[in-house]
């Protein structure tokens, strides 16, 4: 029976990040050059052999940074885990654009927002996707109000949830196709994603 051999690992030097800018250096009557080789020369003094092992960078960022000087001398200076906090969340990437319709959930998202369509302009919506291609009558509209345990509405009430669907789609409110004296459609559209069961 083979063991796999452990890898071994030693620590082979240190990062040594500094959060003090410019202005405190001065104002403890030195910059950060003096102070850079002040620790350089420490480190020689306690490991004589490490004269020629040390590597001081200086952080550079625009005057108007924001947050802890040793946060943002962290971060330019690519320490990995400074840099992985500084990657934006999945929730705060720059949200898809179009229309996600997640049929199992009964949620609807426009541009990456929740669009807070009521039982009845979901079921709306739902019913003209289940009809793809096909024009929807209004007396079949108003059957879906049993969906919501509602009273079964008149033409010109399902217009108006109509109207209502429409502007929460916003600049996608032409998803929702009129055909007239019939009822309305939804075709496939490239800015709709369906998410079924």
């Amino acid at each position: 029976m083979t063991t796999a051999l452990k890898k071994q690992t030693e620590a082979k030097g240190f990062a040594l990040y500094v959060g003090i800018t410019e202005q405190q250096a001065e104002a403890a009557g030195l910059s950060l050059a003096e102070i850079a080789s002040a620790l350089k020369a420490k480190l020689s003094e306690l490991v004589p052999t490490s004269a020629n092992e040390t590597y001081a960078a200086l952080a550079i960022a625009p005057e108007e940074s924001s947050g802890r000087p040793l946060d943002i001398t962290r971060l330019a200076l690519g320490e990995p885990r400074a840099v992985r906090a500084a990657k934006p969340q999945p929730d705060e990437v720059e949200a898809a654009k179009g229309v996600v319709v997640d049929l199992s959930r009964k949620k609807v998202f426009v541009d990456g927002s929740h669009a807070p369509l009521t039982c009845k302009e979901f079921e709306l919506l739902a019913l003209l996707i289940e009809n793809e291609g096909e024009t929807v009558t209004r007396e079949t509209i108003a059957s879906i109000s049993e969906r919501c345990g509602e009273a079964t509405p008149n033409f010109r009430t399902i217009d108006v949830h109509v109207r209502r669907l429409r502007s929460k789609l916003g600049l996608y409110e032409d998803i929702v196709r009129t055909a007239r004296g019939q009822g309305y459609r939804f075709d496939a559209h490239p800015d709709v994603l369906i998410e079924k069961l």
